[in-house]
């Protein structure tokens, strides 16, 4: 067996075909390994809320592959499934599980619910049926690597090679940073949060939160009491506030499109859509006067491309940084002239200021690479992440833009971003940093594991019925 990572996973199968999933929002193709036209395999059913096929692998016979389909970011919005490539009759196989791999004992071995732990179910592949049962856990608690999938291989003789999962990635708390990288706990109790996102008047937080359905939440700082904005039965994420502080802009997962919603901050009404396309998008930031909001929309034949949308009744969306290159993390300049984001043009990603709209220059800010741009209330300051270190930028904004040369305020191991906005904000007084922390040190993966005859130990635990 032979595994090709392409896009979203891949696979080269015995005779010679890849099998692939080249986006987040796409379904499973394949191609000839000499080359030729593509041809897409699975198709999306929105009636039941798919939005994403990923990490295919081809049977052996080449009779029928399995891959996962996803509903929703959230750990349970996951099902391993097969098709049958001659019928395209589908069948799930795991619900709650990603990133399935069949192995030669006659297993189906696959990633439960994101968090390392991995599964194996007994499997007929000349009938291409569960052959035994139920799925069991397994000793390894294998990496994640999030578009990735699960990072684990095994040989056709037994030999199982993977990446440990050395901590519980899932347990987070919310922290204020000092510029001088001091930490101080918010009241909150720990939970997988990431995209903290301060209110106009700094007395609330909205955050998102990776559950079996992930959510939004809001935290009063004053009562120290969280609540959930957003329902446990479909996914949420990436809340960003109206400059008044009365709604919250979020991107939904429904009906097998992930577009853009709000409602009221306190949870007072019924969410509202306020977009509806197949593009992936995600809301970043809104014009202090509360008319426009810039997006992320990631559309598979486009690619990843900032968006504006009215937010003044009609709800016009219109292109605002379209190029070849990928165009992401878009913040307003507190006076709503100026627009800070991320593109990889370079070959990197670089941290640019332009103009909202009209003519004039646009400017590097960062010079060794950088993401999450962040602006201070004031406009005096932009600051950007550039790996665990938090850098600072002192700006002009008038009479005429300009910015000085970024330097270090603090180094430390916090959440970046989940979906591509920011994973940190900024206090009002711009003295403090609302940081997510891993409630232990996370660990990087410096080794991989390998196991010698695995087979005889899986065999044992899950027997295959004859």
């Amino acid at each position: 067996m032979c595994d090709a990572p392409i896009g979203l996973g891949g696979d080269w199968a015995a005779d010679d075909t890849i099998y692939f999933a080249p986006l987040s929002v796409g379904e499973v193709w394949r191609v000839s390994a000499s080359g030729g036209t593509p041809e897409q395999i699975t198709r999306l059913d929105r009636s039941k809320g798919e939005v994403s096929h990923r990490w295919p692998q081809a049977l052996p016979g080449g009779g029928a592959i399995v891959f996962t389909v996803w509903v929703g970011p959230g750990w349970d919005e996951k099902s391993l499934q097969m098709q049958v490539l001659a019928t395209g009759e589908r069948r799930v196989l795991a619900q709650g599980g990603g990133s399935g791999r069949y192995v030669a004992s006659g297993h189906v071995v696959y990633n439960r619910n994101g968090a390392g732990n991995l599964m194996a179910l007994p499997f007929d592949v000349s009938r291409l049926t569960v052959a035994g049962g139920p799925a069991v856990a397994l000793a390894e608690q294998v990496w994640e690597g999030g578009a990735e999938g699960a990072q684990f291989a095994v040989s056709d003789a037994g030999t199982m090679a993977y990446v440990p999962n050395y901590t519980q990635r899932y347990e987070r708390r919310l922290v204020w940073v000092d510029r001088q990288g001091k930490v101080e706990p918010l009241a909150a109790a720990p939970r997988p949060y990431y995209d903290p996102r301060l209110s106009p008047d700094g007395l609330q937080l909205a955050v998102s939160s990776e559950e079996a359905t992930e959510r939004v939440w809001t935290f009063n700082f004053a009562r120290s009491t969280l609540t959930a904005l957003t329902s446990a039965s479909v996914s949420s994420q990436a809340p960003v506030w109206m400059p008044d502080g009365a709604r919250i802009v979020y991107r939904g997962t429904r009906q097998g499109f992930r577009n853009l919603f709000w409602k009221a901050g306190d949870g007072s009404d019924d969410e509202q859509r306020l977009s509806m396309n197949e593009s992936l998008q995600t809301p970043l930031s809104v014009s202090p006067d509360g008319k426009r909001l810039v997006y992320t929309d990631n559309n598979r034949a486009r690619g990843n491309d900032v968006w504006v949308l009215s937010l003044d009744g009609n709800l016009t969306a219109e292109p605002l940084l379209t190029t070849p290159a990928s165009e992401s993390n878009a913040h307003f300049s507190p006076d709503g002239h100026w627009l800070a984001y991320v593109s990889n043009e370079s070959g990197r990603n670089e941290i640019y200021v332009q103009p909202f709209r009209g003519p004039g220059r646009r400017w590097t800010v960062s010079t060794d690479g950088g993401t999450e741009p962040v602006w201070s209330r004031d406009g005096r300051e932009l600051f950007y992440r550039n790996g665990n270190a938090l850098m600072a930028v002192p700006i002009t904004l008038q009479p005429a833009f300009s910015a000085g040369l970024p330097h270090l305020l603090f180094r430390g191991q916090f959440q970046d971003t989940g979906t591509g906005t920011a994973g940190y904000d900024v206090s009002l007084d711009g003295r403090r940093f609302l940081m997510i922390q891993p409630t232990e040190p996370e660990q990087l993966a410096t080794q991989v594991s390998v196991v010698i005859n695995w087979f005889e130990e899986l065999r044992r635990l899950a027997p295959v019925a004859r």
